[in-house]
C-alpha cells in the first residue's frame, strides 16, 4: 500500500507542477499579478533557481510594489533574461543603489541593437544613475528644524523668511489639458528687478525684468547655460544680487526637478555653469524652491518625495555657512541621509516670524537667532555666557550691517551698469563693480569666520561648567 502511495505521488507530482507552471503563465500573462505570484512561490520552492519562475516572480513583485523582493529574484534571472536588468536599473536606482543601477543599465544597453528606438531614453537613465552616482559621495550633512506636509497649490504660504529678502509669489498656469504647472515671480526687497518662470512652447523658462522710471525692461530670457532644452523653474536670488538658486529637470538633474545654483559674473556678463546641490536637498523625486534666509540663518526647500500627488513636503533647516560631507563607510547609512530618512536634528530651536522692516533699524540684540550648537540657539545677546563671546557677536553685527549697506551698493552701482547705453558710462562703472565684488566677498569671507569665533568663545566656557 505504502509503494503504491509513493508511485502515485511520483506519478502525479510532476503533472501538479505542469498544471501549476501552465495557472501561472495564464495569470502573469492576464496581469494579475497578485494571484501570480502565489503560484510562482509555489514553483519556486521546488525550482528555486529556475530563470523564468524568478523573473516572473520578480515582475510580480515589482507590479506589486515589493520592490526588495523584485530586486532579489530579477538578480537570479538577469543571466537569462536581459529585461532583468532594465527593471534593476531602476530598483536600484529608487533605493539609492546607484552604481549597481549604472552597472544594471549598461548591462542592458549592451544587450540591444544599437538601432534600437528606445536606446536614447535608456542612455538617458543611465546618466541619470552615472551623476547620482557620483553626487551620492558628497552627501552634505543638515541640521533640520521642521518639516510639513501640505498642499502644492499653495506651498510657498509655509516659507515664512523677512521681507528683506523680497517676496515670492505663485501662480498655477495650465500647459495643456493634463499638465498644470507653477508659475513663480520672484521680486527683489527693493522692488527694482524680477526673476520669474514661463512657459515657451510649452517649455518652461525663467526670465528677468528690471524696473525702470515708470515702466519694466522688456523680459528677457537668462543665459542658456540655465534655459536649457528641458525645463527650469523656481528662480531665489540672494541678497549678494549675483548667486541664484533655480530648479531644472534636464539632463544633470537626478530626479525630476532638481535643485542648481550658479553666480552671475558681471566682468563677463555672463553666469557661471550651474551646479547640481546635492543630496539631501535633491532626490529621485522633485525638488526645489530653494530659499536661504542669510541673516537669520534659515533655509527652505520643497519635495515631492514619498507624497501622495498633489502633496508636497517643506523643510526648515539651518544652511551650513562651510559645506559638511557626511564620511562614513556604512553605504546604507550614507543612502539613509541622502534621503533624508536619518538627519541631525536641529533641537530647541525657535522659527521666530520675520517682523523687521529694512527701513527700520532692528533691535537685533534683543531678537536675535544665533546658533551655538545643535541644541542652543541665542534669541538675546543677553544670554551669551561669556564676555568674550558677546563682544565679538557686537563686533559681529556691525560687520554685517556694513555687509548689508556694501551689498545694497553694489545692486544699485549693477542696476545702473545694467540700464545705461553709454558706453563710456559703463566703462567708468565695471572697475567700481569688480572692486566692490572683491569688497563683498572679502567681507563675507570674515563675517563667516567672525561666526565662528563667537561660537568657539561661548562653547569653550559653556564646556567648563
Amino acid at each position: 500500500m505504502k509503494f503504491k502511495l509513493i508511485l502515485c505521488f511520483v506519478v502525479l507530482a510532476p503533472l501538479i507542477f505542469a498544471q501549476r507552471a501552465s495557472e501561472g503563465e495564464t495569470l502573469f500573462n492576464n496581469k494579475q499579478y497578485s494571484k501570480a505570484i502565489d503560484v510562482y512561490n509555489y514553483l519556486l520552492k521546488r525550482k528555486p533557481n529556475d530563470a523564468l519562475y524568478n523573473y516572473r516572480y520578480a515582475r510580480c513583485s515589482y507590479e506589486l510594489k515589493d520592490y526588495e523582493n523584485a530586486i532579489s529574484h530579477f538578480e537570479k534571472a538577469k543571466n537569462k533574461f536581459s529585461l532583468s536588468n532594465l527593471y534593476l536599473g531602476e530598483l536600484y536606482f529608487n533605493t539609492y543603489r546607484f552604481d549597481e543601477s549604472v552597472s544594471a543599465y549598461q548591462a542592458y544597453i549592451a544587450s540591444l541593437k544599437p538601432d534600437d528606438p528606445n536606446m536614447a531614453d535608456y542612455q538617458k537613465k543611465e546618466k541619470k544613475s552615472e551623476n547620482a552616482a557620483s553626487l551620492i559621495t558628497r552627501v552634505e550633512d543638515i541640521a533640520i528644524l521642521d518639516s510639513v506636509v501640505v498642499n502644492k497649490k499653495d506651498f510657498l504660504k509655509y516659507y515664512k523668511f523677512s521681507s528683506d529678502l523680497g517676496s515670492i509669489s505663485q501662480e498655477l498656469l495650465k500647459l495643456n489639458a493634463r499638465q498644470t504647472v507653477d508659475k513663480i515671480k520672484y521680486i527683489t526687497q527693493r522692488k527694482d528687478r524680477i526673476y520669474f518662470s514661463d512657459s515657451i512652447h510649452g517649455q518652461m523658462d525663467i526670465f528677468s525684468s528690471y524696473k525702470l522710471l515708470d515702466s519694466w525692461s522688456k523680459p528677457m530670457p537668462l543665459s542658456k547655460k540655465i534655459n536649457t532644452p528641458a525645463n527650469e523653474n523656481y528662480p531665489f536670488l540672494l541678497l549678494d544680487g549675483v548667486t541664484i538658486y533655480f530648479a531644472s529637470d534636464g539632463e544633470n538633474s537626478i530626479g525630476g526637478y532638481d535643485i542648481f545654483i550658479t553666480r552671475y559674473n558681471p566682468s563677463s556678463d555672463s553666469y557661471l555653469n550651474p551646479e547640481n546641490i546635492g543630496f539631501p536637498f535633491n532626490s529621485t523625486a522633485n525638488d526645489y524652491m530653494m530659499v536661504i534666509d542669510e541673516q537669520r540663518k534659515l533655509g527652505w526647500f520643497a519635495t515631492d518625495r514619498n507624497q501622495p500627488a498633489g502633496k508636497v513636503m517643506i523643510y526648515t533647516f539651518i544652511p551650513n555657512e562651510v559645506k559638511i560631507i557626511i564620511h562614513s563607510d556604512d553605504k546604507n547609512y550614507i543612502r539613509l541621509a541622502a534621503q533624508l530618512k536619518t538627519y541631525r536634528k536641529a533641537t530647541n530651536r525657535k522659527i521666530l516670524s520675520p517682523t523687521y522692516d529694512q527701513n527700520q533699524q532692528e533691535e537685533l540684540e534683543n531678537n536675535i537667532n544665533f546658533v551655538i550648537n545643535d541644541s542652543i540657539v541665542y534669541s538675546s545677546v543677553a544670554q551669551f555666557k561669556s564676555d568674550d563671546a558677546r563682544k565679538l557677536w557686537i563686533e559681529m553685527h556691525k560687520m554685517s550691517l556694513d555687509f548689508k549697506n556694501k551689498t545694497k551698493e553694489l545692486s544699485d552701482l549693477r542696476d545702473k551698469y545694467s540700464s545705461s547705453e553709454n558706453e563710456s558710462e559703463r566703462a567708468t562703472l565695471t572697475p567700481q563693480i569688480i572692486e566692490l565684488e572683491k569688497t563683498n566677498m572679502e567681507m563675507k569671507k570674515n563675517l563667516a569666520l567672525k561666526s565662528i569665533q563667537v561660537r568657539n568663545e561661548e562653547i569653550k566656557l559653556l564646556e567648563k561648567k
